[in-house]
């Protein structure tokens, strides 16, 4: 094999691997300096200190939100507990129920419908922690409560 080609060769292979390198540095680079008017690395690497600056007080201010609805959520009625039952021995069907309707803090209302044959009552507790101070609770809206909060 003569030296002349494959002094060639391992130059033509040098070139390519060159331009390789080269190619993919000037990729880079553009895409460094692609939102800077001035086509500078400094520039561009203020740019995006500035911009990573931006974000970390973006991402700071969305943290105190989300921490905020959070609490907020806390209000929001999202335990339930139902029943239905029989409170009367003339009527037939479990046609009575207790609902319970609680915050995160335990803190709601129940409802409670008790249906007999002359007539349908409607009564409406109010929940603080879990517990009705005001009024007695039947062994059903107790059970309903103890639902809700689980």
């Amino acid at each position: 094999m003569d030296p002349t080609y494959l002094f060639y060769a391992i130059s033509g292979l040098w070139l390519l691997i060159i331009t390789i390198l080269l190619i993919r540095t000037m990729v880079h680079y553009n895409s460094l300096t692609s939102n800077v008017s001035k086509k500078d690395l400094v520039t561009a690497l203020n740019h995006l200190i500035s911009v990573s600056s931006q974000n970390t007080d973006d991402i700071k201010s969305v943290s105190e939100k989300f921490l905020k609805e959070t609490v907020e959520n806390r209000k929001h009625l999202q335990r339930l507990g139902f029943r239905r039952y029989n409170p009367f021995t003339d009527t037939g069907g479990d046609q009575s129920f207790s609902a319970a309707f609680l915050d995160d803090n335990g803190d709601g209302l129940m409802i409670s419908s008790l249906h007999s044959r002359e007539n349908t009552r409607l009564y409406a507790k109010q929940v603080e922690k879990g517990q009705v101070t005001s009024q007695a609770l039947s062994k059903e809206e107790q059970e309903v409560i103890k639902e809700a909060l689980k």
